[in-house]
């Protein structure tokens, strides 16, 4: 599988009756090491199985490494693309044959995809669904990852444009985050199929609500009805993100940044306040972890979206009367004296 790694492989219910799910990292052998080192630091966290991708040329996108689950449930996040990668026609041509369809999101930059005489380019948090069947030509513009997910659905979608703001793409995409992050429960072949049922129905949902965008964009602006709990939920899943803002978070949604500041003023706290206790509050758990000591205190700051490592100290300590290490150091006292002899 890996050294011959196709846009498709063995799923999770193909490869066993009961398969648990893990992140797979993949590498390109023939890439130097100046190359890999970088590709390396991007992992998002290090606890994960490694594999050879073989040589890049045979990888979809022609990616120099891949971030995967194993076994596969169609989701890739492609690192480094080149700049140029064409897919073959299937020979598909039965109109009432099942689809593998493809969903594509870069992380940064532009990709603009040719297939069947119609071109669609999108940028950051939008996206383009295509049939994977027929021959297609994708061209990066300064794209340093892709994100896909490749799903099997009954009858022919055309090549469609998925904006930034489509429901269904923001719940596919805070979904097949925490998939691939191992923040759900994925122990049997069952969880997996469900898992995949769920994404494309989601799938289906966001093709659908491409389809009418007058009548959702007419419904959205008339009047905003996302709460304050669906935007904490928002949060929630983008903690990670440094440049995670509230001005973001409004042009997702559709509405104002003053929407969302009444939100919270409701509350009596504003935006920011909320923002940086739970990036605190994730960052404490994190350091009472048993299974991330290994993990440096400066990696775990950058974990939850802190880009500053002094003012992560500085606002830590403050919150919690602690700093960082002390908290670490405690609940490793606790830990080695849970497991000393007489208290088991």
């Amino acid at each position: 599988m890996a050294k011959q790694h196709q846009l498709r492989s063995a799923s999770c219910i193909e490869a066993a009756p009961d398969c648990p799910l893990v992140p797979l990292w993949l590498v390109a052998d023939d890439i130097d090491d100046h190359l890999r080192q970088p590709l390396e630091a991007r992992l998002p966290w290090k606890s994960v199985q490694r594999d050879s991708l073989g040589s890049f040329r045979s990888a979809p996108f022609h990616s120099k490494a891949i971030l995967q689950m194993q076994p596969h449930l169609g989701l890739m996040s492609c690192f480094d693309p080149a700049p140029r990668w064409d897919i073959r026609d299937s020979g598909e041509t039965d109109a009432s044959a099942r689809q593998d369809v493809l969903v594509v999101r870069p992380s940064d930059g532009l990709v603009t995809i040719e297939q069947d005489g119609q071109r669609q380019t999108c940028m950051q948090r939008e996206a383009i669904v295509l049939d994977a069947n027929r021959a297609a030509t994708f061209l990066m513009n300064d794209v340093s990852r892709i994100d896909c997910l490749l799903l099997t659905r009954d009858g022919r979608t055309g090549m469609r444009h998925i904006p930034h703001d489509n429901g269904g793409l923001i719940a596919l995409g805070h979904y097949a985050a925490a998939v691939m992050r191992g923040l759900l429960p994925m122990n049997s072949a069952a969880l997996a199929g469900l898992a995949i049922d769920y994404m494309s129905g989601l799938v289906a949902t966001m093709i659908a609500e491409a389809e009418a965008p007058a009548r959702l964009t007419t419904q959205r602006h008339d009047r905003p009805t996302i709460s304050l709990l669906s935007l904490k939920a928002d949060i929630e899943a983008s903690l990670s993100q440094p440049s995670l803002s509230l001005e973001q978070l409004a042009t997702t949604h559709g509405v104002t940044t003053r929407y969302f500041q009444k939100l919270f003023e409701a509350e009596g706290r504003t935006f920011s306040d909320y923002l940086l206790e739970r990036r605190l509050e994730r960052a404490f758990h994190m350091l009472r972890d048993g299974n991330r000591t290994e993990r440096a205190v400066s990696a775990i700051a950058f974990d939850v979206g802190f880009g500053d490592l002094s003012y992560f100290n500085r606002t830590f300590k403050k919150r919690f009367g602690a700093t960082p290490r002390e908290i670490r150091a405690r609940f490793d006292v606790v830990r080695f004296a849970a497991l000393a002899p007489g208290n088991s």
